[in-house]
């Protein structure tokens, strides 16, 4: 399926739902009204890969999201998204995925505690896979190596305090959307909040990852923190150490930003992810890379899941147009150039554009 046929289809479950929900709004007498929320977001990119001396342009990605509360204690969140992926072969295929699907409840008579159960974000990190809740535009090798980026499962919050919150998790295991062997993956994570603009959180997950066969655990400890010093600067940060048959991995990575002016902001990152064993890139390697990405943002989005920065008071822009210079280093030769040759480093030129609807 192509991707203008995908974003056919998105975009008729948008207007379908959105004349539901209209529908759903209107008020009826002695009836409590719980409409439809839809949003979402749209990303476009282009970029220039040094080794390669290529550049390409794509309309990458566009997702729809639905948020419907049935009361206090009880909401659906749904988000379907279409993207377009490399395939190993090199050609460029068009994906269609059920990216978040969450049921969440909260006990009347327990209002500490909240359950989600469905496909949602691991609880791991500051960095997402949707781009909107991103302040640079490229993944990391941590977020693609280093940890799991979503869970299916069941997603427990207890919020002991107002400065201590509880995340225990039970799913298939790291981005299985249905599980491939007879064991799930079990984590616990502590959140902490020592003040309104920082917080810390610390946890760890185990359980069997590979295909049918619960004899290979892996184990993940991981740590975060997200700061707000002040309301122009955004300090982040996130460690993971993982294990596998004696095997290991480690990976770190910070960035901070800084808003210039009302419509413009700069992001750096920097990170370093040792894999010493080849056991997750398939190369006994260590890679580093250091992004640098000025940007120009235009409104706020509404208030939703695509918002604001988690843990912050930066409201996410409805319009933004995100260049950066990416510069990858391994003390392998890894990197794919022109002539079938590969290098330890490359620069990589890119601009991306979001918009939140």
């Amino acid at each position: 399926m192509s991707i203008w046929k995908s974003t056919i289809c998105l975009v008729v479950l948008l207007v379908a739902f959105g004349r539901r929900g209209a529908a759903q709004g209107g008020n009826v007498p002695g009836e409590e009204t719980t409409p439809l929320v839809v949003s979402g977001f749209a990303v476009g990119s282009a970029s220039y890969d040094h080794n390669l001396a290529r550049n390409t342009a794509t309309a990458s990605k566009i997702a729809v999201s639905m948020f419907r509360p049935w009361s206090d204690q009880l909401y659906l969140f749904a988000q379907l998204t279409t993207h377009l992926e490399q395939a190993d072969s090199g050609a460029v295929e068009t994906h269609i995925e059920i990216d978040n699907l969450i049921v969440s409840w909260t006990p009347a008579k327990l209002t500490a505690l909240s359950l989600s159960f469905g496909r949602f974000d691991a609880p791991i990190g500051f960095e997402r896979d949707d781009e909107p809740l991103n302040l640079i535009p490229t993944a990391s090798f941590t977020l693609e190596n280093a940890r799991p980026v979503k869970f299916t499962g069941l997603l427990a919050r207890y919020t002991v305090s107002p400065k201590v919150r509880v995340l225990g998790v039970v799913a298939n295991g790291w981005d299985s959307e249905i599980d491939n062997n007879s064991g799930k993956t079990g984590g616990l994570k502590l959140q902490l909040f020592p003040a309104a603009n920082a917080a810390v959180a610390v946890g760890g997950f185990y359980g069997p990852e590979e295909d049918s066969t619960n004899a290979t655990p892996r184990t993940l400890l991981t740590a975060d923190v997200t700061w707000q010093p002040m309301q122009r600067l955004i300090l982040q940060a996130e460690a993971h150490h993982g294990s596998q048959l004696g095997f290991t991995w480690t990976g770190v990575v910070g960035q901070w930003f800084w808003r210039v002016g009302r419509s413009t902001g700069l992001t750096v990152r920097g990170e370093v992810f040792d894999d010493p064993d080849g056991a997750r890139t398939g190369t006994a390697q260590t890679l580093s890379s250091i992004t640098i990405s000025p940007w120009y943002f235009y409104r706020h989005a509404q208030e939703g899941v695509f918002s604001n920065i988690e843990f912050t008071n930066f409201q996410l822009p409805a319009f933004s147009l995100r260049p950066a210079l990416r510069f990858d280093h391994s003390n392998q030769p890894v990197f794919d150039a022109k002539g079938g040759t590969v290098k330890q480093s490359n620069v990589t030129a890119l601009v991306e554009l979001v918009f939140v609807f």
